[in-house]
């Protein structure tokens, strides 16, 4: 047990942790734009559901968009209708829930282990500490919601597991729910696990505590014999009887919940759209996974990637090795593992394979280094500064590399031109911060110095790519052009895949024609003799090409053309 002024001191810390978390975000989503396809993708679908006050079926382009469920652009609205149409409150969606994420993994450690208070601390530290989580709850996607509400889920289990049944099981459907309605059906693979691999992890009935008390004080020959054998086995049968049928009333309510959206969306969507959320993002990814396929083993070295800098700390190493495993292995620990052990499993048979599609395993991740930790006294005795030396030396060269890269083109011809672009006198905050890292030495609080340090590092990398970032990826001043040539009355259209990255930077009120073959773009330019195609080029304009502008994109231009000077010479301007 932790001394009370101990864990004073703890506390103090954490809640500057999440001060720092908000001041983090800020500042990286401050200093990037929007990055195309997705984030700009998903704000234009809240901006037509904002346009055309339409809450039921999101639309993208003018079309419906079944790839994903409203949660989010739902929230982004309300965020608009508080705060009035702005980027920064629609791009605080996911850092809200990320911070919620740090919450709710506090609020779980203290469910899990109630007697080890230090682990409600260390939980959340260990979650924000890592690089991965950090950087990625900057970023508009669904994903942070995804893990809140695994987190939810499991909390629920966790409820329902120790005699609270009716309240978890409730927990649990309003978590399935709210998560189908983040990112889909995924949610089930999230938290059904906890729930039907209880026995494997439920060693004891703890709404029977003093039965099972009792009947543990027999003898063994007693125990295998007679009436208390059978009441126990029918005790046993008879609870686990019910537990699953409460699992089964949870996810009827979490579809239930769900439903009240997806039916009428359904409905009013038209049968495409309706075959879409129904199948085509339910049972269709799963037998059909579409894209990004990876090997089988893709997990297996993302995920210690997704670690650092924890795997670096030698602190960290020797509690895992220095845990009395077999003794220590409780009913939360048994949990966790287990939840681990299956999400990775599950999600490395399934071809298609995205980083953050493991995202909710680092809460579990951060939960299991946070019992290991607490047990071993990592934040007392076995804190030694040479613990620290490997996150201070990949800090400091991170930022040595930071501070040379832009000089790298001067020197070197084969080096990429656009590294001179990198603001690269930031590596000196790195350069810093490693060396005091290891100048403070294994004092109390080494946790949240490494975690303040990680903050630190994803700040400090987002302020070195800013400029870069901000050339490559900005689409404003493209977006609006294109909002005064529609004002004007000119209609728009893209020649290849367009993902509508235009339509909320520039607040257009109109969809941009998506044009794929030739016979497309003429008889769309026909229909529209006043109109501009837009069209990628990733080779230099000829000397007579005249287009009407051009932006740059990544490592490509994009070209805005007139009617009259594509129907010339089609081939040429739209050729990539």
């Amino acid at each position: 047990m932790v001394p009370t002024h101990r864990l004073a001191a703890l506390k103090s810390p954490l809640a500057c942790i999440l001060v720092l978390w908000a001041l983090g975000v800020i500042f990286c989503i401050s200093v990037r734009p929007l990055m195309p396809v997705d984030e700009t993708r998903y704000l234009s679908v809240a901006w037509e559901m904002w346009i055309h006050n339409n809450w039921l079926v999101p639309h993208l382009n003018g079309a419906p968009y079944a790839h994903k469920p409203p949660m989010l652009f739902w929230l982004i609205n309300v965020s608009w209708a508080v705060f009035g149409v702005n980027e920064f409150s629609a791009r605080m969606i996911a850092p809200i829930f990320g911070a919620l994420n740090l919450v709710m993994v506090s609020v779980l450690a203290g469910k899990l282990w109630p007697e080890k208070t230090d682990a409600r601390v260390l939980a959340p530290l260990f979650l924000v500490g890592s690089s991965y989580f950090a950087g990625y709850g900057t970023l508009t996607y669904f994903d942070m919601l995804q893990s809140f509400f695994a987190l939810l889920g499991w909390y629920g289990v966790l409820t329902a597991s120790q005699g609270r049944v009716r309240w978890g099981w409730a927990l649990v459907g309003i978590a399935i729910g709210l998560g189908i309605l983040s990112k889909g059906p995924v949610i089930l693979l999230y938290i059904l696990p906890a729930a039907l691999l209880a026995p494997l992890w439920q060693k004891r009935d703890q709404k029977n505590t003093a039965a099972l008390d009792t009947l543990a004080s027999i003898s063994p020959v007693d125990q295998l014999d007679g009436e208390d054998a059978r009441d126990d086995r029918q005790m046993t049968h008879r609870r686990w009887k019910g537990w699953y049928l409460g699992l089964v009333v949870s996810v009827l309510l979490g579809a239930a919940i769900a439903l009240c959206w997806a039916v009428p969306a359904g409905i009013y969507g038209g049968e495409e759209y309706r075959n879409a959320i129904f199948w085509g993002q339910t049972a269709g990814r799963m037998v059909d996974s579409f894209a990004h396929v990876e090997p089988f083993y893709y997990y297996l070295v993302a995920l210690p990637l997704m670690l650092l800098p924890w795997l670096l700390w030698g602190g960290l190493w020797r509690g895992i090795i220095g845990f009395r495993w077999r003794a220590g292995l409780d009913d939360g620990l048994r949990m966790v593992l287990l939840i681990i052990v299956v999400l990775m499993i599950a999600f490395s048979l399934i071809s298609g394979k995205r980083v953050h599609y493991i995202l909710p395993v680092l809460p579990l991740i951060s939960l299991l280094l946070a019992r290991v930790i607490s047990a071993s006294n990592a934040l007392g005795v076995m804190a030694r500064r040479i613990d620290l030396v490997p996150i201070a030396v990949f800090v400091i060269l991170t930022g040595l590399v930071a501070i040379i890269a832009p000089f790298l083109p001067l020197y070197f011809a084969k080096a990429p031109a656009w590294l001179a672009t990198l603001n690269g006198w930031w590596g000196l905050v790195l350069v810093v911060a490693g060396a005091v890292l290891v100048v403070a030495g294994a004092r109390r609080g080494v946790v949240y110095r490494i975690a303040i340090v990680n903050l630190l590092l994803v700040v400090t990398v987002f302020m070195i790519a800013a400029p870069r970032l901000n050339i490559d990826y900005d689409m404003r001043p493209l977006a609006e052009y294109l909002k005064t040539q529609q004002d004007e009355g000119r209609d728009i259209a893209y020649w290849g895949k367009y993902h509508a990255q235009f339509q909320f930077l520039g607040r257009l009120q109109r969809p941009i024609q998506m044009l794929i073959s030739h016979d497309e773009m003429l008889d769309w330019a026909k229909k529209h003799p006043d109109g501009e195609i837009i069209a990628r080029r990733d080779r230099p304009l000829d000397a007579q090409e005249r287009p009407l502008a051009e932006f740059d994109y990544k490592n490509d231009r994009l070209l805005i053309w007139d009617i009259q000077t594509v129907l010339e010479n089609a081939a040429g301007v739209l050729a990539r």
